[in-house]
């Protein structure tokens, strides 16, 4: 329902869209757009620059944006949600790119078992078949075969990232609150 950008995901828009319909777009202002721009840029260099270091090829991804208001009451546009990570991102290992052969450190693997696995691959794919999706995940449990191997994929990138053995914490959720709280401000 945008002027002049198909009603579609995943497709390309320019700038002037943007701009045109930033209200849609959920802009609080039109200067926001520059920051965004800006944050999207810095966001791609600062992840590639340093995946490139562990030879590893930052292809793609997604970020995602959104607004909070700081203890201040100021409203500020940050980056929120899976940035960077293999849920949103392409990864690939770069001596094996070399190779000739690509090896991917992301959900696709577990994405293409689950699109191939099911008879009827729309349901997954086609938001109009939520509620479908929504009992395909309810009746059919996957293995833990399988789960584990989506897990061995995300924990062998963050350690290859951080260079260390991935520790599990005991309470994630209260360490992401103290984060948010003591480090950033963003909640009392």
């Amino acid at each position: 329902g945008i002027p002049g950008v198909p009603a579609q995901d995943d497709v390309n828009i320019t700038r002037a869209n943007i701009e045109d319909n930033f209200e849609a777009f959920n802009f609080a202002s039109k200067g926001d757009i520059d920051l965004y721009e800006k944050l999207l840029k810095e966001g791609f260099n600062v992840i590639s620059d340093e995946l490139a270091k562990l030879d590893q090829i930052f292809v793609d991804t997604k970020f995602e944006f959104g607004y909070v208001t700081d203890k201040a009451g100021n409203e500020k546009l940050i980056y929120m949600d899976e940035v960077g990570t293999p849920d949103s991102s392409r990864i690939w290992d770069g001596a094996s790119y070399r190779d000739g052969k690509i090896i991917e450190n992301s959900k696709e693997g577990f994405r293409q078992l689950l699109l191939s696995h099911f008879p009827d691959s729309d349901i997954l794919l086609n938001k109009d078949r939520m509620e479908e999706r929504k009992a395909l995940a309810r009746d059919n449990a996957l293995p833990e075969s399988v789960l584990m191997e989506v897990s061995k994929t995300y924990v062998g990138i963050a350690e290859k990232i951080t260079g260390e053995k991935l520790e599990l914490s005991e309470n994630p959720k209260a360490e992401i609150i103290e984060i948010l709280r003591d480090q950033y401000g963003l909640i009392d």
